[in-house]
């Protein structure tokens, strides 16, 4: 499935245990509850976060008061680098979207990592660059019509799962429960358009929903899907 390469992802500092140590020193923790704010877009960007568990969500707000979510990051993501490398104000507001923990550490002290760990300053070049790749797909596969964006999202969303697993034609869920308006902002279309969508996923047999639970029933079958363009 050479088509989501791009979504293969590892913990930010395997095989870093020294810098990992080191970062874990330098920076706080905190627990945060379900819809807490992290940092909110326009402010300054002093700091970047590292996940040890939960999931956080990164989003922006347009002047009509719709939120757009843009990216979901992970247990053992960080996010925050790009504003803090470049000494730049947030361009995305970030929320706890389940109960996370996070270590959150700030620039001078971040600067001090890069300069004592030069395979940490490696680390961080691969995982902008590899974010920027997936900008550029996620934005091409956003000129498809609905069905072919939400398709290309719930793959995405269950990806970790599913490049793990020899067989894509088993049963797959998506790790967490998300809800049509969630899924709605992040293919850019609307609540009823993508409970449209998803309806007729389930009728074909693609998928099986349990409130806000979706299961691709056989996920190979979305590839099918997604190369029919």
């Amino acid at each position: 499935m050479n088509d989501f390469w791009h979504l293969e992802t590892e913990d930010f500092f395997e095989g870093l245990q020294e810098e990992k140590a080191a970062f874990l020193e330098l920076a706080s923790r905190h627990v945060l509850k379900k819809q807490e704010t992290i940092f909110l877009e326009g402010e300054a960007g002093i700091t970047c976060c590292y996940i040890e568990s939960g999931l956080v969500r990164l989003f922006s707000a347009a002047q009509a008061g719709k939120e757009t979510t843009l990216f979901l990051r992970r247990q053992g993501e960080i996010f925050g680098l790009a504003e803090l490398m470049n000494n730049t104000s947030r361009m995305l507001s970030a929320q706890a979207l389940t109960t996370s923990v996070i270590y959150i550490i700030e620039r001078s002290q971040f600067e001090r990592l890069l300069k004592e760990h030069f395979s940490l300053v490696r680390r961080v070049i691969s995982t902008l660059g590899k974010r920027l790749r997936y900008m550029g797909k996620r934005f091409s596969s956003q000129n498809g019509d609905v069905r072919h964006r939400l398709a290309f999202l719930l793959v995405t969303l269950a990806y970790d799962a599913l490049h793990k697993s020899p067989d894509w034609e088993k049963p797959c869920s998506l790790p967490y429960p998300i809800s049509q308006h969630q899924l709605a902002d992040m293919v850019g279309s609307t609540q009823p358009t993508v409970s449209t969508n998803l309806q007729e996923f389930k009728n074909e047999g693609l998928i099986s929903m349990a409130g806000h639970r979706i299961t691709l029933t056989c996920p190979v079958q979305f590839i099918y899907l997604l190369n029919e363009r």
